[in-house]
């Protein structure tokens, strides 16, 4: 064979073992891993003891993981079978007022109801799923445990290991079995849990569905016939009610029991909160009684506390959308009726006698709304009661505006109540009639929806006037009882106070109104969507990006900026500087820099609010600050004159001044120029710097004494001085002329035919000058005329 080829076929040789060889490695290297793992050391028996205990101390703790872990799925049962309870009570009724094709106001609270119980269930699954990962990780350790004392057990039984080993082996093996069997039977029961509640969570879904399809149909069907015109009604009303009605009472019972025993600090908080509401007002009636003898104002106060039980009732409306949200239409009637009727109580005090019709119409037809709730499921019968409440509700009406006269005392002081009352009757008189005639030809959504939305609005709005009736008298007392009332603040401008913070209850329960009345209908939700995903909305400029709601943050946090510092500024110029002795300029110099510093940090906090990174921000600053100092040199030295004119304080607000030959009062002294008003009116703008660089007159710069200079010619011949005695004591007896120093007379000089006198008195108030030179002027001409001494 030839020599090449010879070794072609050598190298083919040793390249084919060098490949089986990798081949046989690489398959041993992927077998490897699939391999069973050793089997678990067992523990020498000379360390048998010392590993046992802590073997022990190991299940003790795993003991107690599963104890508290057995606890918490215990309380998961008791919580789910109260839910569960509840849910069977309500599913029944809800699927059957489902089908009777029900108005927003009542889907409403069904969806609160069942999204409260899906949150519940989410929390609970949530919950259970934390214990049984926990109960996983110690069954993991109880099967390594279990692994290493079996193979111990094995290895203990030989001949020569002693009894007592041999024991405390097998005693340890049974430890972690019990053990064992204690954790898989606690994870048997977490996995039950959850089984249950996943059906639960499928029901609530199913039901939120159900309940979604529903507001879908009653918001497309507003303006679609969806019911038969009332004339052509087939179900028998006596027949429906004693079919249905019994039914229909039970599941609601049985549903407000299960929300009863599922939620019974519900109504302990409520309570809780009546007690210590109405514990207060009267405190605080035993507290001003004698004081409203002495201030009138409080006697507007006086009513709400006649009846501090009714007007805590009345109080906790606030409270009762939040607390009562989940509850049951049974419940919520009954707890609107136990707080309606300490309301009107209430508002009979606070209100004329010739407003009682008005009330006692809105109960009634409050009762009637309440009536057709329960009985939504019954849809021929709610039909029939509502149309009988929109007709009651109009004919009402009619006789406010043709009949009803409210009393003219009542007109004078609450003129604006009265009519938006007679306004509120016009349109009720334009909806009411729609609603009725639309229930009657079978558009029955429509009907509820004006109609409703008519009556709930009256309804609250009623509701929160007697609420801010209540908090307004509440802030009266505040404001004349200690602490606020030995505030001095408070003491001077305590009407002022009093009408701001009405306006402020007024907006709140106005914004309290609207947001009620979008949740009886299931709006708000949307609305808010719509509004934020408006707000959100991107809006590119090149590479900068603004949203409508970052621009409407930055004008509303410059505005809260003004606002805060105009009320810091006002409580420490109205109270805390007279608590303290400051030189005269120093509150003004405090109140302004105060005032620029919160401006300042609001400017960047809207900023930040638009979106705009404050860092490049920064750069961009010290890039075109040379740029800015060059092209802003009078303003920066008028802007800095300004800082030393508030902490040097050479001039300071009041004081009298001469620049540039202009005399008169600063008024002002602002961030680049002062305000100088003179005397006669005008204001003359002068920047800061002139007023640092250029020579000042500063007449009140340490007092306010001020030289009054009287010139006086006396023809020769008089005596000069009697003339210097008249002058003086002429001064001295002006009311307006200072004590001290007394004043002075002076000869100026004499001729053949006169001698001049100059007549110097010092008064203490620099504004006095004009008035008291003329008053000392006509003065001194008379004492001369009645000495009879001539004037030249």
């Amino acid at each position: 064979m030839h020599p090449v080829i010879r070794i072609v076929l050598l190298i083919n040789i040793i390249l084919a073992l060098v490949s089986g060889t990798g081949t046989a490695l690489s398959q041993q290297a992927s077998a490897s891993p699939g391999k069973p793992a050793p089997a678990s050391t067992p523990i020498p028996l000379a360390k048998v003891p010392l590993e046992a205990q802590s073997t022990l101390a190991s299940l003790q703790e795993i003991e107690a993981n599963v104890s508290r872990d057995q606890s918490s799925a215990e309380a998961s049962v008791r919580t789910l079978s109260e839910l569960t309870n509840e849910i069977d009570a309500r599913v029944a009724e809800d699927r059957r007022l489902l089908t009777s094709s029900p108005s927003l106001e009542v889907l409403f609270p069904l969806k609160l109801a069942w999204q409260s119980f899906g949150v519940r269930l989410s929390a609970s699954a949530r919950e259970l799923t934390q214990h049984a990962t926990s109960l996983e990780e110690q069954l993991g350790r109880l099967d390594k445990l279990t692994k290493i004392w079996q193979a111990t057990l094995q290895s203990a039984k030989q001949p020569e290991a002693p009894l007592p080993v041999l024991q405390s082996v097998q005693s340890a093996s049974d430890s972690v079995e019990r053990t064992r069997q204690t954790t898989e039977s606690a994870r048997a029961q977490v996995l039950a849990l959850q089984s249950r509640i996943s059906e639960q969570e499928t029901r609530v879904r199913t039901a939120l569905s159900l309940i979604e399809q529903g507001e879908n149909r009653a918001l497309k069907s507003i303006f679609v016939r969806d019911s038969p015109p009332i004339w052509s009604l087939q179900t028998s009303l006596g027949t429906e009610w004693a079919q249905h009605s019994g039914e229909s009472f039970s599941l609601q019972r049985k549903a407000s029991a299960a929300f009863i025993k599922r939620l019974p600090f519900t109504f302990l908080i409520h309570a809780l909160f009546i007690v210590l509401i109405s514990t207060a007002l009267h405190w605080m009636r035993r507290r001003i009684g004698k004081l409203a003898q002495e201030k009138p104002d409080l006697q507007r106060a006086l009513p709400i506390l006649d009846l501090p039980v009714s007007t805590a009732f009345a109080l906790s409306i606030l409270i009762i959308p939040s607390v009562y949200a989940q509850a049951p239409r049974l419940i919520q009637a009954l707890m609107g009726t136990v707080t309606l009727i300490p309301t009107v109580a209430v508002l009979r005090r606070l209100l004329r006698r010739g407003s009682y019709p008005i009330l006692n119409a809105l109960v009634i037809l409050y009762f009637v709304g309440i009536l057709q709730v329960l009985v939504a499921s019954l849809p021929v019968l709610a039909r029939f009661i509502f149309l009988g409440q929109v007709l009651g509700a109009a004919v009402f009406l009619v006789w406010v505006l043709r009949s009803w006269r409210s009393p003219a005392e009542t007109v004078e002081t609450h003129g604006f109540i009265w009519r938006t009352i007679r306004a509120t009757a016009k349109i009720g008189l334009v909806l009411l009639p729609v609603a009725f005639l639309a229930n009657i030809f079978g558009y029955v959504n429509l009907g509820n929806l004006l109609g409703i939305i008519f009556l709930k609005s009256v309804y609250i709005a009623a509701v929160l006037y007697t609420v801010i009736r209540i908090i307004e008298g509440l802030i009266i007392i505040a404001l004349h009882i200690r602490p606020l009332g030995s505030l001095r603040v408070i003491s001077l401008h305590r009407p002022m106070l009093q009408r701001r913070t009405c306006r402020l209850l007024e907006l709140l329960a106005f914004l309290f109104w609207l947001n009620v009345l979008l949740n009886f209908f299931g709006l708000r939700e949307s609305l808010i969507a719509s509004i934020e995903a408006a707000l959100n909305a991107n809006l590119a400029i090149g590479s900068f990006n603004i949203t409508p709601g970052g621009i409407l943050a930055f004008l509303i946090t410059v505005w809260a900026s003004f606002l805060i510092s105009k009320f810091l500024r006002f409580v420490l110029e109205e109270d805390v500087y007279h608590h303290f002795h400051l030189a005269r300029g120093i509150p003004y110099a405090i109140s302004t820099m105060l005032h620029y510093a919160i401006l300042l940090v609001g400017f960047f906090v809207a900023l930040g609010a638009l979106g705009i990174d404050l860092t490049k921000l920064t750069i961009l600053a010290g890039a075109f600050s040379v740029g800015i100092g060059f092209g802003l040199q009078n303003v920066i030295n008028n802007f800095v004159s300004g800082l030393i004119l508030l902490f040097e304080r050479p001039i300071k607000v009041g004081d009298v001044i001469d620049v540039g030959g202009n005399v008169g009062e600063v008024s002002r002294i602002g961030i680049r120029a002062s305000v100088i008003r003179t005397a006669d009116g005008s204001e003359i703008i002068v920047p800061n710097g002139s007023l640092i660089s250029s020579q000042v007159t500063n007449w009140t710069l340490s007092d306010r004494k001020r030289a009054v200079e009287v010139s006086v010619n006396v023809a020769a011949g008089a005596d000069p001085q009697r003339v210097v005695e008249l002058l003086k004591s002429t001064a001295a007896a002006h009311p307006g002329v200072a004590k001290e120093p007394s004043s002075q007379v002076y000869v100026t000089s004499f001729s053949a035919g006169a001698i001049t006198f100059q007549l110097r008195a010092w008064i203490d108030r620099y504004e006095d000058l004009a008035q008291l030179r003329s008053d000392l002027s006509l003065a001194v001409n008379n004492a001369l005329a009645r000495d009879k001494i001539a004037i030249a």
